[in-house]
């Protein structure tokens, strides 16, 4: 087990941009740790485009939800940071798509939906029953 502790739950830390995927950005901390930042951890609205937000070499201050001591591995989190410290609690969907939105009949949806899902549950215990 390494003892070089460097960070702990609920600090803040700042990390680089090393990579970009379409579910969070990798980001590589000061002694050797390395961490993910999970799409769903970046704002409590929605985010499409996570290229919208980072860019590789960007430095992240960032919220650590836990530490792997053993891989040196954080899970963290933006949208958990101060409010004053959190540079996309703000991210709206665009005007268009909310006036868009707006203009839909989602009532028939609400109510086939439940059904839907289970005809899929459904669908799939037959099929775990044929394999």
């Amino acid at each position: 087990m390494n003892f070089d502790v460097k960070y702990k739950e609920k600090d803040i830390a700042e990390g680089i941009v090393t990579s970009i995927k379409k579910y969070g950005v990798f980001l590589s901390f000061e002694g050797g740790y390395a961490g993910l930042l999970h799409i769903s951890e970046i704002s409590t609205n929605f985010v499409n485009n996570i290229e919208n937000y980072f860019h590789l070499g960007d430095r992240v201050n960032v919220y650590i939800k836990s530490v792997d001591l053993e891989t040196k591995f954080l899970k963290v989190s933006i949208k958990l940071l101060p409010s004053d410290q959190n540079p996309y609690k703000e991210i709206l969907p665009s005007k268009k798509i909310t006036s868009y939105l707006k203009d839909i009949d989602f009532s028939k949806l609400e109510k086939t939906l439940p059904r839907m899902i289970n005809e899929e549950l459904e669908k799939e215990k037959k099929d775990e029953f044929k394999s």
